[in-house]
């Protein structure tokens, strides 16, 4: 049902660190989902009160706080990640910055 609304091309920067931090390789994975831009305060990965200038609708995939949405060539923090499940597909949500 939700896949029908998944029409943008989005990218995932998938970030691996190295032994003392630093970006040691990125791969970039192209797939459809839908970015809305929605304005609201979430709670980020140290608990502090954060804007969120959007959300990422995206088929269950593997993703880390540390990984980058690509939209329109503009680069996204991932502030929170969510699964959610409807009737018949299961899918995460993404707030951005």
């Amino acid at each position: 049902m939700i896949n029908a609304y998944l029409t943008d091309e989005i990218t995932v920067k998938t970030i691996t660190l190295g032994d003392w931090g630093e970006v040691s390789s990125t791969v970039d994975t192209t797939i459809k989902g839908r970015f809305e831009f929605k304005t609201k305060m979430v709670r980020n990965l140290q608990g502090e009160q954060v804007v969120s200038t959007g959300n990422v609708l995206l088929p269950v995939m593997t993703i880390a706080h540390k990984d980058r949405i690509v939209y329109n060539g503009v680069t996204y923090s991932i502030l929170s990640i969510e699964e959610v499940k409807d009737f018949s597909n299961r899918f995460i949500r993404l707030n951005v910055a």
